[in-house]
């Protein structure tokens, strides 16, 4: 009889902590969830990239890219990891084309398999801007 009461004791002991390790798992995932949700309001849709030579700027649309369903992981697909493709701030030397045809930054994804290639689609990024009132 006492071992009985031993066993019932020690299962609910089980059963009581694995009760705290589910709502501890449950608050880490809405912990993460709202980060997410914070990185993403405090991310720009556009992102104006001035030092590109004799081109024109770019108007880096990265709301849309953040959206996009094929980056799946979000922020951490472009910002996070072991080698990141871009910081989450300004770089001072800007950005190299010949990084981007060599697979980094952009080139990462505008390889023409993914995207459509850095070297070939150079006017699809580099815009000139339109002014106010005129098409």
């Amino acid at each position: 009889m006492v071992a009985l009461c031993l066993v019932a004791r020690l299962s609910g002991a089980d059963e009581a902590t694995k009760a705290e390790e589910k709502p501890a798992a449950a608050s880490e995932k809405e912990e993460t969830t709202a980060k997410a949700a914070d990185e993403k309001a405090q991310a720009p849709e556009v992102i104006k990239l001035e030092k590109t030579g004799k081109l024109a700027p770019v108007l880096f649309q990265h709301k849309t890219h953040a959206e996009n369903p094929k980056i799946k992981g979000g922020c951490k697909d472009c910002h996070e990891g072991e080698n990141p493709l871009f910081e989450q701030k300004r770089s001072e030397e800007g950005m190299k084309m010949a990084a981007m045809h060599a697979g980094k930054l952009c080139g990462a994804c505008h390889n023409g398999k993914k995207a459509f290639a850095t070297k070939s689609g150079c006017m699809k990024c580099h815009k000139k801007e339109e002014k106010k009132g005129t098409k």
